[in-house]
């Protein structure tokens, strides 16, 4: 069988096959392609102060994907403070070792947003950092997959 189409004529009528299964080897490239592409630009315009939230995201099927881990990436993309919806208060001081603590919510604590923005340390980061990232590179985002696909 050929990859090419299949084109045949019967009583007027126009019968075309096309097999497509050459396509799905561009399309899976593409589909990666994109998911890997759509992390890293979103990982530039996101909150780092000490990277952990970079290294955990990460694609997954196949790039269909892009996964941004934990309540904590939550928290973040919405760029709100959040406090507990009960005590109306932010996270407790859990010492961790002469002069270090962790800042921790009491366990099950469902969070708020407040009205006040968080505030970044890395200069470049944004809240709804993927809304930015696709405003930013959209148009190199569908070149690219075009390009991938065949398409220019």
């Amino acid at each position: 069988m050929s990859d090419l189409p299949n084109i045949s004529y019967d009583n007027g009528s126009v019968h075309v096959t096309v097999y497509l299964r050459v396509y799905e080897e561009r399309t899976k490239k593409a589909q990666q392609w994109l998911g890997d592409r759509v992390l890293e630009d979103c990982k530039a315009c996101m909150p780092h102060l000490t990277g952990s939230l970079q290294q955990r995201s990460h694609t997954e099927d196949n790039g269909k994907k892009v996964v941004f881990p934990g309540p904590y990436a939550r928290y973040l993309y919405g760029g709100k403070v959040m406090v507990d919806s009960v005590t109306g208060k932010g996270p407790r001081k859990i010492p961790t070792g002469p002069g270090e603590y962790v800042l921790r919510f009491k366990k099950g604590a469902k969070l708020v947003p407040t009205g006040r923005p968080l505030t970044f340390s890395n200069p470049q980061a944004v809240p709804k950092w993927f809304k930015h990232a696709k405003e930013k590179h959209k148009q190199f985002w569908i070149d690219g997959v075009k390009e991938i696909l065949g398409g220019k």
